[in-house]
């Protein structure tokens, strides 16, 4: 489904796991029960990957774990009418957790990554370059707002 003014595709891509078809199925299901999700309009979709991307040629999917996951389509949240802040604020808040409870759950060998965005630009979720330090490091909260 094309983006336009009434429907906007968050592609979501889930990287440097054994089972990433399971972690797509347990990220959806993660996500469902977020409030700034289940009040709007939205379908999911699975797609494959872009045919560059797939074969390792873009720079930031040559550069992380994602070997493990060839032939895995991306997950795609469609959002049917206007995307506001509370959308992309709250799925970064809840990509970041759930990529954080991931790291902890992970096998051997095993190096979770998610990268999310729209209009075939993807970033990396959370703090890729350095370990994380498992504790709550974001006590003041990770909005910014009161």
């Amino acid at each position: 489904m094309p983006e336009s003014a009434g429907h906007h595709e968050i592609r979501i891509r889930i990287t440097g796991t054994n089972n990433p078809q399971q972690d797509i199925d347990d990220l959806q299901v993660w996500l469902e029960r977020e409030p700034w999700l289940s009040r709007r309009d939205h379908t999911w979709e699975q797609r494959p990957r872009p045919a560059q991307e797939a074969a390792g040629t873009d720079g930031a999917a040559a550069a992380g774990p994602g070997d493990m996951a060839v032939g895995v389509d991306d997950l795609i949240l469609v959002i049917v009418g206007a995307v506001a802040a509370e959308v992309t604020k709250g799925l970064g808040i809840a990509l970041r957790e759930w990529l954080r409870r991931r790291k902890e759950e992970r096998a051997e060998g095993e190096a979770p990554a998610v990268d999310a965005g729209t209009g075939g630009e993807l970033q990396a979720v959370g703090d890729t370059d350095r370990p994380d330090p498992g504790g709550p490091a974001r006590e003041g909260g990770s909005t910014g707002e009161g």
